[in-house]
């Protein structure tokens, strides 16, 4: 026994103590559960039962003083770089921007180099990049951040169509390449065909543009015909690109059935030169009211590149079959067509002739709804080869409608005394009647609308001159301000203070607003508030509405940060001195470095019903630009200018004074309708009461 104890000493050692442990933790197991069985477990019960105390305050008062251990900070960063987006990156282009913001107090170095920034520390700056990598390197408040930039050389950036294809035969698609401007050559080949694609109007600094061209279907087909794809090629700096489309399907020739009508269901269908492919918007095209009929000719003309497709009519003009409607993601229909049949000639007489205190309305009786044109003449335009349709003046005498397929021309045109126009003629052509409607002084025609009444009468209606009682009295002047973006499409985004061009937009046209009315105009906004708004919408708002005068307030933006500006355009001819009033007033206000004015194809200063001017009040993407306009003391000083340069246009259509009483009152007034001086449409005045914005760094 005492050898077997000897021999496992230790193990019994270890299993007595592990018996007197538990026989231990029962003991106590029954005596803790004694201690607690009634002690309240909420939180003040709880902490009652084990200090004698009644509230959390308590029971810490009166423990032992316990260090509070904070979670540290996490440091917030100096420099806050958001474009580029990313640390590293691959681009096509060569050139790149940097924006963010930094601690003003410390310099900020790029690639060993001060950076320059506006004295709240906020910067933004191109880089120009070479093939390959670039490697640029801030330092800022003892922290470095690396930029990576891969810029990799391409001719070709973009084609279309890119996607497998079926057309009609006899339609026409439109080849298109993104490419470098200064490519050698850019071609495309379908068919059997090769043909040189011609680039796009570019802006300076643009480094891509599309080159386009067009290819035309065989016809006659009674099957489907696979004719392949189409190669491009583009050649630039010794460097050449190739890429073939998907196959293209010639569809069964429709023309072997009846012959097929077009029908605009949009209230007003945009029309283009029926001998091109291009999507260029002209001021010597008119538009068509829902309703109009004709007889589609040869294919559809397809874009696959803005997704557009296009009836060519028998008139000579093209109108879309359907077409975007920005910001909205869905396509619009403009037109359709069917199998049917026309009469061969139309006959239009003139039901009525009348007018109010601000129409005239002509109301024609038609035997069907045929096309018409409307232009303004003689007008010459700087380079319409290049869509530039800027003019040095309106000088048109007469409006021409002419009405296709009309083989008789009925009524009295009478205009006696009218404020519009002195008389009328009917003239003939190879392919029906024009009605040309002379105009009492040269250049002055201020808007048409035309649509078909509830009984199918053709009814055009015209702008008469606007009546003003007094110098810069615009009471009884309806005047649209119509503030860009908004909603779901913000615009241009802002290289300073962060916000949307469609709040700046929005800012700046509520001041315009309030400067307006205090000269007695009735002001409408086309919108009010954060609301999207479509393209669509807006032109059918201002027609709607039938306003002397429309203004269109944005702010530009670039890709490129260094691009800065105003500037000031209008589309129509007779928009146009409405345009140099404001740009001759902006430009005296100083506010941008430089300011430009012209023509422009923006979709809103396209309505016909009234004078249209567009202003574009600095780059958002500009980083003093941008400051400028977050400056609400600038935006009120822009504001006036703007007004004024509005009082300017209306001013000339003062009414002949009243009979002279014998004691003449003093006509001298002080306040929002103090006289301000008149200015000649064709030269910018000095402005001192303008006053200037802080001065920019040249660049």
């Amino acid at each position: 026994m005492k050898n077997f104890f000897n021999k496992h000493k230790k193990l019994i050692i270890c299993v007595l103590a592990a018996l007197l442990t538990a026989v231990l933790a029962v003991i106590l197991a029954v005596v803790f559960a004694d201690r607690i069985k009634d002690v309240d477990f909420t939180e003040s019960g709880y902490l009652s039962h084990i200090s004698g105390s009644s509230t959390v305050e308590d029971v810490f008062s009166s423990a032992e003083e316990i260090p509070v251990v904070s979670e540290p900070e996490e440091a917030t960063p100096s420099l806050v770089i958001t474009s580029p987006a990313k640390t590293d990156t691959t681009v096509k282009e060569s050139l790149s921007v940097f924006t963010g913001t930094s601690d003003p107090t410390k310099p900020l170095l790029l690639n060993g180099e001060e950076v320059t920034r506006l004295e709240t520390g906020e910067f933004s700056f191109d880089v120009e990049l070479n093939p390959g990598n670039n490697k640029f390197v801030f330092e800022h408040d003892g922290q470095t951040y690396t930029y990576n930039i891969r810029y990799t050389f391409t001719v070709i950036k973009a084609y279309a169509p890119y996607e497998k294809q079926s057309y009609e035969a006899g339609s026409t698609f439109v080849a298109v390449v993104f490419a470098r401007v200064d490519s050698s050559s850019v071609t495309a080949k379908f068919n059997g065909q090769t043909i040189t694609l011609t680039p796009d109007p570019y802006n300076e600094g643009d480094q891509f543009t599309n080159f386009t061209g067009s290819f035309t279907l065989p016809t006659g087909n009674d099957k489907n015909l696979n004719l392949g794809g189409v190669k491009f090629t583009g050649t630039c700096q010794g460097l050449t690109s190739s890429f073939t489309s998907p196959a293209i399907t010639c569809l069964r020739d429709k023309s072997l059935d009846k012959p097929q009508i077009v029908e605009i269901v949009a209230s007003q269908a945009e029309t283009f030169n029926g001998d091109t492919t291009d999507d260029w918007s002209r001021p010597t095209n008119s538009y068509l009211p829902a309703g109009t009929l004709d007889y589609k000719v040869g294919g559809i003309i397809y874009d696959a590149e803005s997704g557009n497709s296009y009836y060519n009519l028998r008139c000579g003009k093209r109108v879309y079959i359907t077409k975007k409607n920005a910001p909205d993601p869905d396509r619009v229909t403009v037109s359709k067509s069917y199998q049917g049949e026309l009469p061969e000639y139309n006959d239009i007489s003139l039901a009525n002739h009348t007018k109010d205190g601000k129409h005239t309305y002509l109301t024609f009786d038609t035997a069907w709804r045929a096309p018409f044109a409307v232009t303004l003449a003689p007008q010459n335009y700087a380079n319409p080869a290049y869509q530039d349709y800027s003019i040095s003046s309106a000088t048109f005498t007469y409006i021409d409608i002419k009405f296709f397929y009309t083989k008789e021309l009925g009524g009295k045109f009478v205009f006696e005394n009218h404020p519009l126009f002195s008389s009328a003629e009917i003239l003939s052509s190879n392919d029906g009647y024009i009605l040309r409607l002379h105009l009492n002084k040269t250049g002055e025609f201020f808007g048409w609308n035309a649509t078909y009444n509830a009984e199918g009468q053709l009814v055009f209606q015209f702008l008469n001159p606007p009546k003003i009682k007094a110098q810069n009295d615009l009471t009884g002047i309806k005047i649209v301000i119509d503030a860009g973006h908004g909603g779901r499409d913000p615009g241009a985004t802002g290289a300073y203070g962060g916000k949307h061009e469609s709040e700046r937009n929005l800012s700046l046209a509520y001041k315009l607003k309030a400067e307006l009315e205090n000269y007695g105009a009735t002001v409408i906004m086309s919108r009010t508030g954060d609301t999207t708004m479509s393209a669509d919408a807006r032109c059918e708002f201002l027609r709607k509405q039938a306003p002397d005068y429309c203004i269109s307030i944005h702010h530009d933006g670039n890709n490129s940060a260094s691009a800065h500006g105003g500037s000031i355009y209008s589309s129509t001819p007779f928009s146009n001195d409405a345009m140099n009033f404001v740009y001759n007033r902006t430009a005296a206000g100083n506010f941008y470095r430089k300011i430009k004015k012209g023509w422009h194809y923006f979709y809103l200063a396209r309505v016909t019903s009234c004078p249209v001017v567009l202003t574009e009040n600095g780059f958002m993407t500009n980083i003093e630009d941008c400051k400028n306009i977050a400056n609400e003391a600038i935006n009120v000083q822009k504001a006036k200018a703007l007004t004024a340069g509005v009082l300017d246009y209306f001013n000339r259509y003062i009414a002949p004074p009243e009979p002279v009483p014998s004691e003449p009152e003093d006509d001298t007034t002080s306040g929002p309708n103090a006289p301000i001086p008149p200015v000649d449409p064709s030269e910018p005045p000095e402005s001192p009461e303008l006053p200037t914005p802080s001065e920019p760094t040249v660049e």
